[in-house]
């Protein structure tokens, strides 16, 4: 073989180059890991977040997280949020209880009793209280002191011959990014992240 090789430099070097671009490929990809300093701040955002007017709205007010119920939610499904560790990569999640949403009931002012259906009085927004986030101060700027930034975008198959093949695996991740730095958010629901995931803040103290 390695005659042969010696007989055919073309051939040969048509052999190579693939392989020395594989192995250019993936010293590039490793320089930003090399360089930029991992994150230092703990993220937290939430995912199936809808942000209805009258729904379930999740803010950051005086630099604490605040959980407001606006008392008419249409849609039962509730907002999950989460909680990135930047030290060991894990995600916690933030439970939290809404208390059961108001009833419809009849009211009877007409003499045969068949007047239709209204609602009571919509109860006063009330806030939800967050035991696991008790005393912890949130940054809710865009950019982390440390520089990351938290986004959300498509993830297409990611392999040495990703540029020389074709691949139809597609969906959407969660990323930390900062000065061609990239780090994945593992993805906890098991559906992967959507465009109702929101970007609540970073924890600077707790």
């Amino acid at each position: 073989m390695r005659t042969f090789l010696r007989e055919n430099p073309t051939i040969a070097f048509g052999l190579g180059l693939p392989l020395l671009l594989v192995v250019l490929f993936l010293l590039i990809s490793r320089i930003p890991s090399l360089l930029v300093a991992p994150p230092q701040y703990d993220l937290l955002f939430a995912t199936e977040y809808y942000n209805y007017q009258n729904g379930v709205q999740i803010s950051v007010i005086n630099r604490s997280v605040q959980v407001i119920d606006q008392g008419n939610r249409l849609n039962p499904q509730k907002p999950r949020i989460w909680r990135y560790n930047a030290k060991t990569g894990a995600v916690q999640e933030i439970a939290f209880i809404l208390p059961p949403r108001p009833v419809p009931s009849r009211q009877n002012n007409s003499s045969d009793g068949n007047k239709p259906t209204t609602t009571d009085e919509m109860p006063a927004p009330r806030v939800i209280t967050l035991p696991d986030l008790d005393g912890v101060t949130v940054d809710s700027s865009s950019i982390a002191p440390d520089g990351y930034q938290f986004s959300i975008g498509s993830d297409t198959s990611r392999n040495v011959f990703g540029g020389l093949f074709y691949s139809s695996r597609y969906r959407n991740e969660a990323v930390l990014s900062k000065n061609g730095r990239r780090i994945r958010l593992p993805d906890m629901t098991g559906r992967y992240y959507r465009g109702n995931t929101h970007f609540i803040g970073w924890i600077i103290s707790s």
